[in-house]
């Protein structure tokens, strides 16, 4: 092998590595900031992404993780956690032919009678996106932003853990699947736009979970107040037993 064929074979390896480092980790660290500036824009909240994985050759793309933290003054650290999104795209276009979303992780948490996720709700429906004003500022604005295309998104059917220490009731409940047809916008709106299906759905779920744990909540104390009556009926308890417990029940204020 002369010098010159040498040369040329160690050229063609230093470009050929620069452009799979390039593909390989530029384009999976672009994607993975997009989604986490996007995501914490529409939600108002943080929103970090795991290990992304591409592959132009087969159009795929595969993330290992998706959370979306809590707002502030809730105990657990996240809402949601995505833990596998699949994706078949057209790298070249950018347009995704589908988005699927397999066995999420959902936490609704209850505290001074909200949840978390109807403050997240909130949050999209004021606009909140503090989180990432300042990377939005210093890489330009939305309509510098390239426009992408989601053919079709899906988030199968999951279940959630609801909590709630002020109602006394911990729980699972069911949250139905979505699906979203032809999303299309840059970035920060298509992210609002699934965001948004996302949380309604579960805020909806956690509204009928809270009601459902208030009604038992009443009924517990109603129920409480007869086996008391009863009781001292049958026991023949003194009268100022029974006010004393008619009193009790009558100043709470959930009975």
């Amino acid at each position: 092998m002369n010098k010159a064929t040498a040369s040329l074979l160690v050229i063609i390896l230093l470009v050929g590595g620069v452009t799979w480092y390039y593909v390989n980790f530029r384009l999976d660290g672009a994607i993975a900031n997009g989604i986490e500036e996007a995501g914490s824009a529409a939600l108002g909240t943080s929103v970090r992404v795991g290990d992304v994985k591409t592959s132009i050759r087969d159009g795929s793309l595969s993330i290992s993780s998706i959370t979306v933290a809590n707002p502030p003054g809730y105990n657990n650290k996240f809402a949601i956690n995505f833990k596998s999104i699949e994706a078949a795209l057209d790298y070249d276009s950018f347009d995704i032919k589908r988005v699927i979303i397999d066995n999420p992780e959902v936490v609704i948490e209850e505290k001074g009678g909200q949840t978390n996720f109807s403050d997240l709700l909130a949050n999209i429906k004021s606009g909140k996106s503090e989180p990432a004003a300042e990377a939005k500022s210093e890489k330009g604005t939305d309509s510098d932003a390239k426009t992408i295309v989601i053919r079709h998104f899906r988030m199968n059917q999951t279940r959630a853990s609801f909590e709630s220490e002020s109602l006394d009731r911990y729980s699972d409940l069911k949250v139905d699947g979505i699906e979203m047809n032809n999303i299309s916008g840059t970035p920060a709106e298509v992210a609002n736009l699934i965001a948004t299906g996302i949380i309604q759905e579960v805020a909806a779920e956690a509204a009928i979970e809270m009601l459902k744990a208030k009604l038992r909540k009443k009924f517990d104390k109603a129920e409480s107040k007869v086996s008391r009556k009863l009781k001292a009926w049958i026991g023949g308890d003194d009268e100022e037993e029974e006010d004393g417990g008619e009193d009790e029940a009558e100043n709470d204020p959930d009975g």
